[in-house]
């Protein structure tokens, strides 16, 4: 058993999680470039972990592409080294409003929490996992296999980034992923992303007109805003009503008017598309609400498409495009993104966490079918499939006893909705380090870390790195 002391790193994680967490490493196209594949942010966080790497004397490390680094420890010449894959990107800030302290200015509360975007998903395991393999490091443990420490930068996107490394780098074998909860996760759902696109049109005859809708920017994030402008109703029928029903959703939102047309603007709740059952998607609840107006055309059916058919509905049990199956339970959908702009092409994006029962090709007719308005449908190739390790497997009773070894518990184990760089390796899992008693707060606004859980994830990240890479 180790006798690695934690607490003498934890002003120096403190400081270099502070920096972290400063950086606005959200993916930007706009700005992306070769030295930037992602664009500025995500870069500066990848130099960011690069730097300390330096400092702190890491011997064999590097970058692949500017998209990913890595810091290798233990014997150069192994044939079977571990990974443990973490990433420095964070979903984009979209419900600034709701935020009680700016998402980039890390600030520690007094309930002994640090706010930041990122504080969750997953700066603050990325620096503990920094810092767990810097002791181990430090204290001159002898290890069987090498240990990589794998940065990416491109997670919350198209997982480019790890592509280029594994082709660079060569394929792992053995290893997990840091991300999230303290649940092990030798289950992960396939993700399908479908755009649903149509013409965004209202009957000429018609005075109610839907001019435009929006909401959301990242498919993997249930949005948390919602805004929508029209033209030929009341402004002074359409406030009651409005009040009322944000009153009795529990929501919030307010209505502006300019000359003759209405704005009206939505707040629900955000969360990841992982777990839409824990939010209030704003889009739909917009939706739900300007179904009670007399819309024509195509924006009458775009309304009643994600207002109706698939509001308050997770898991797509109502609309009938989630399928469920005992291995991996059920499907979850999330709508992503919504684009109405009179007269242009409208857009819709869907994020499906599938289980095996879920059928792309089919799901994608049988959408066509229900509506029939909707002039195409494309798949995102970057669509994962399914990930599943055998519960008896060697990595997983390694991981699950290191894990009772530092907390006297097993952990609690199963099937994850989310997607962890750990599906990447034939034998790889995801498994955090945040108790599963806390709530998730991963893509929420006041997103937050509890720094009494320091001590705790620092042993259980040694303790499992350690029983890997001198067991397996």
């Amino acid at each position: 058993m180790n006798t690695i002391q934690t607490q003498p790193y934890y002003e120096d994680w403190l400081k270099d999680l502070k920096n972290l967490l400063t950086i606005p490493s959200v993916r930007d196209d706009v700005l992306s470039s070769i030295d930037a594949p992602y664009g500025p942010g995500p870069k500066a966080a990848l130099d960011f972990m690069m730097s300390i790497a330096e400092r702190d004397g890491f011997k064999n490390i590097g970058t692949v592409g500017n998209r990913a680094g890595f810091i290798y420890i233990g014997p150069d010449n192994d044939t079977q080294p571990i990974g443990v894959i973490v990433h420095v990107d964070v979903v984009p800030v979209n419900d600034h409003d709701q935020w009680q302290t700016e998402p980039f200015t890390p600030t520690v509360k007094a309930d002994n929490h640090i706010y930041a975007r990122g504080a969750d998903d997953m700066k603050s395991a990325v620096m503990l996992t920094y810092y767990a393999i810097k002791a181990i490091q430090d204290a001159k443990i002898p290890l069987k296999h090498q240990i990589r420490f794998i940065i990416g930068t491109d997670e919350e996107s198209e997982w480019a980034d790890m592509h280029q490394y594994f082709s660079e780098e060569g394929p792992l074998h053995y290893g997990f992923s840091p991300d999230g909860s303290a649940n092990l996760s030798y289950g992960e759902k396939g993700i399908s992303q479908l755009d649903l696109f149509f013409d965004s049109s209202n009957s000429d005859d018609n005075p109610v007109q839907l001019l435009n809708f929006h909401s959301g920017t990242a498919t993997n994030v249930l949005p948390g805003f919602a805004t929508a402008t029209v033209a030929g109703i009341d402004v002074a029928t359409l406030q009651p009503l409005y009040n009322h029903y944000l009153k009795e959703s529990n929501l919030s939102g307010d209505i502006s008017v300019v000359d003759d047309f209405v704005t009206l603007n939505l707040h629900g709740i955000a969360t990841h598309a992982a777990r839409p059952e824990t939010g209030k998607n704003a889009a739909t609840f917009l939706a739900h609400f300007l179904n009670n107006f007399d819309f024509s055309g195509n924006a009458a059916k775009f309304l009643q498409f994600i207002g109706q058919t698939l509001h308050e509905d997770p898991f797509g049990e109502k609309s009938g495009y989630g399928k469920a199956e005992p291995k991996l339970g059920k499907t979850s959908q999330n709508i992503g993104i919504t684009d109405f702009v009179s007269t242009k092409i409208g857009h819709i994006n869907l994020n499906f966490r599938y289980s095996l029962a879920f059928d792309e090709t089919k799901t994608i007719e049988q959408i066509l079918h229900h509506e029939p308005w909707l002039s195409k449908i494309t798949r995102d190739p970057a669509g994962l499939t399914p990930h599943y390790v055998d519960q008896d497997n060697k990595l997983v009773t390694l991981l699950a006893q290191a894990y009772q070894s530092i907390t006297g518990e097993l952990p609690t184990q199963g099937v994850n909705g989310g997607a962890s760089f750990g599906r990447l390796m034939p034998n790889g899992v995801g498994f955090g380090i945040i108790p599963t008693s806390e709530p998730s707060l991963a893509h929420q606004a006041n997103e937050s870390f509890n720094l009494d859980n320091y001590d705790t994830g620092m042993r259980l990240l040694i303790a499992e790195i350690l029983a890997l890479t001198n067991n397996l």
